[in-house]
């Protein structure tokens, strides 16, 4: 008997603050902290301008800098440096 293979059905944008709350309840982290369409729009433009895998990556380390900050206000200036280099990237890799 062969298997079938799973077909994943990704979450509609209207359930991603459903999960948010889920997964930052998880990890004790308070979800009103999470911008979520800027960590996409960095995820967005480092898929785009360097490698899909690096997006994740990308998130990953954003994270783990504006955990690192004093202040976590501290996100959106670090989401438009990240996004910023992501496209300068490619020019600068060729």
């Amino acid at each position: 008997m062969t298997q079938q293979p799973q077909t994943h059905q990704p979450l509609p944008p209207e359930a991603l603050n459903a999960w948010l709350a889920a997964a930052a309840a998880e990890l004790g982290l308070d979800p009103t902290e999470v911008a979520i369409g800027e960590l996409l729009d960095v995820a967005r433009d480092v898929a785009h301008d360097v490698a899909r895998p690096a997006a994740p990556l990308t998130t990953f380390l954003l994270g783990m800098a504006v955990g690192r900050a004093d202040d976590p206000a501290v996100f959106a200036e670090l989401a438009a440096r990240v996004s910023a280099r992501a496209a300068s990237w490619a020019a600068e890799t060729s």
